[in-house]
């Protein structure tokens, strides 16, 4: 649990410095964030339920709404997110994000505010999956620089015979087979993102 200045800290240091709004949620914000953990984009906005406040920090997405014996969190990890769709009208904007159990439908009226917590959460989805892809590959490189054989030196260079780049592909998992087969990007999923903008009409 963190204090009350240091959230308000946090809020103004990102441009949201909400004086009357939402006050209920930022007090239970002080309870929800770990130690470390860093805010990154708010907004309040409306979603199924009615008011509530929507956070981005460094680790997941919050939605809180709290109201006189009423609370509800939403606790929305960025590795669980799968799809996210935007929709821009004339006054405000709804996302809707999307995990293997439950979808998010949030709207707001700053929408330059919501398309910071959207562009936000796209790189925050980027890097983890970049990492975990890292991690995995890891034992895999390592392995296969125990199988491959020497490289030559410039002078003794010879092209590799047909689909030996294919074979040495797979060296490591013939290796040991316990590890994870290579990474196939068609049986992958990717998180989904759709934006629509609703045209103007003058």
């Amino acid at each position: 649990m963190i204090s009350l200045n240091q959230v308000e800290d946090q809020l103004k240091r990102v441009g949201c410095n909400f004086r009357f709004w939402c006050r209920p949620e930022i007090r239970e914000l002080c309870k929800i964030l770990m130690p470390g953990e860093t805010i990154a984009q708010a907004v309040v906005g409306r979603y199924e339920n009615g008011m509530a406040l929507l956070v981005a920090t460094d680790h997941r997405l919050l939605l809180i709404d709290k109201k006189p014996m009423f609370l509800t969190l939403e606790d929305l990890r960025f590795d669980m997110i799968s799809e996210i769709d935007y929709n821009a009208q004339l006054f405000g904007g709804t996302v809707q994000i999307m995990t293997p159990n439950r979808k998010l439908t949030f709207s707001a009226w700053n929408q330059p505010r919501l398309r910071n917590i959207l562009n936000y959460t796209q790189l925050r989805i980027s890097e983890i999956r970049q990492h975990y892809m890292q991690r995995q590959f890891e034992p895999q490189q390592q392995l296969l620089q125990q199988a491959m054989p020497p490289q030559p030196r410039d002078d003794q260079y010879s092209a590799p015979a047909v689909g030996g780049l294919a074979l040495q592909g797979n060296a490591a998992y013939q290796v040991a087979p316990s590890l994870p087969a290579p990474f196939n990007p068609y049986t992958n999923s990717s998180v989904t993102l759709r934006k629509r903008r609703i045209p103007k009409f003058y």
